[in-house]
């Protein structure tokens, strides 16, 4: 690979050494200045050339950066460009009109010759500070004739959309989005929506807005563009919905589950008027402290209800799983004898007799039954 050629290139460039304005070479994949004539250096506020080469460029803000790279990739394809510059030589703020041309750096690569003018437009600090601002936000700013082709585009624009994106609609997956609102600026109107653009990064949501402005270089009536990346919060506002449609049906399907669960309770254990104010409870499965507080809140109202005086509880189909379940059912009947009617247990098993003795439950004044049959008759007599 041939090398850079430093003498080459200060031969080449001999006659700009007398140009009363700053003139220096950049090396575009190193950033560093490669030549500069003595206005240059001053401007700099450089102490030799070796110190002034020494100075990485490579810094600063990634605007900054993506600006240059792009005057880099016109020179680099044969053209050149006018822009304006705000640069900081030691930290002092200097307001520039910078021209960029190519040059050959004798190693097969391309450079970029600067030839710098001071700008005399008398701008005040406000303005120029206004200046900076556009070039630096992050927010994407462009101008554009009201067929789409762009006129200016900020660094952000370039950095998002590319250095040759000068057809504006090309940006939106949906062009006819942005025909509609230059449309409406053409007749005077502002535009503004949510639209997906295609970027270097992938697909974005922005919110664009657009306004009618009149051109400060030709006078005639122009669209203003404004984009600001939404994507972020559109996406926190998407998980957020579907977490709420989540939340919505988890609340729907535990209501119906609930629902369920009191149906499969009272199935369980039907409420039936057998004879004029007598009421049998058949129970089925295992009767634990959920299904004795179901079976209370339905009971003991149905007591006052329908006058009843004696309850059949028929427990040919069920089973205390624990003292738990045992200690339940004692409860249900002692609330029973408390409001009046009688109780009478029919279809003990082994199992459920030794729960319930073991829950001290007392029989002497609550009769038994062999079966539902036997209860019946027992509360007829």
């Amino acid at each position: 690979m041939v090398e850079f050629d430093a003498a080459d290139l200060e031969e080449r460039l001999k006659g700009l050494e007398l140009a009363p304005v700053p003139v220096w070479v950049l090396d575009p994949d190193a950033l560093r200045i490669r030549w500069a004539n003595q206005p240059a250096l001053a401007m700099w506020r450089a102490t030799s050339r070796e110190e002034l080469f020494q100075r990485d460029f490579n810094v600063g803000i990634d605007a900054v950066r993506t600006r240059l790279m792009a005057a880099v990739a016109t020179v680099r394809e044969g053209g050149t460009l006018w822009d304006e510059w705000a640069l900081y030589p030691r930290g002092v703020p200097v307001f520039v009109k910078v021209h960029f041309a190519p040059v050959p750096l004798g190693d097969g690569r391309i450079g970029v010759l600067h030839h710098v003018y001071p700008r005399d437009e008398g701008l005040d600090a406000g303005q120029l500070r206004g200046i900076q601002a556009l070039s630096l936000t992050a927010v994407v700013v462009a101008q554009a004739e009201f067929d789409g082709r762009l006129v200016m585009k900020n660094p952000a624009a370039i950095a998002a959309f590319g250095r040759l994106a000068d057809d504006w609609p090309a940006w939106f997956v949906d062009r006819r989005e942005a025909e509609a609102m230059l449309t409406a600026a053409a007749a005077g109107e502002s535009a503004r929506g949510e639209v997906k653009v295609a970027t270097e990064a992938g697909e974005r949501i922005h919110l664009v807005e657009v306004r009618p402005i009149r051109d400060a270089v030709t006078g005639q009536m122009m669209a203003l563009i404004q984009h600001t990346d939404e994507t972020a919060r559109h996406g926190a506002e998407v998980e957020a919905a579907r977490h709420q449609r989540l939340a919505e049906e988890l609340d729907r399907t535990l209501t119906l589950v609930d629902r369920q669960r009191r149906e499969i309770l009272a199935l369980s254990a039907p409420l039936l008027e057998v004879d004029a104010h007598v009421l049998a409870v058949p129970l089925i499965g295992v009767f634990d402290g959920e299904r004795g507080a179901d079976l209370e809140a339905r009971v003991l109202p149905a007591i006052g209800e329908r006058r009843v005086h004696t309850v059949l509880l028929d427990l040919t189909g069920s089973s205390a799983r624990d003292a738990g379940g045992a200690g339940q059912l004692v409860r249900l009947v002692r609330a029973i004898r408390l409001l009046g009617a009688r109780t009478i247990l029919t279809g003990i098993g082994p199992a459920l007799a030794t729960a319930l003795v073991d829950a001290g439950f007392d029989g002497r004044e609550t009769p038994f039954a062999r079966s539902l049959a036997d209860g019946l008759r027992l509360a007829r007599a």
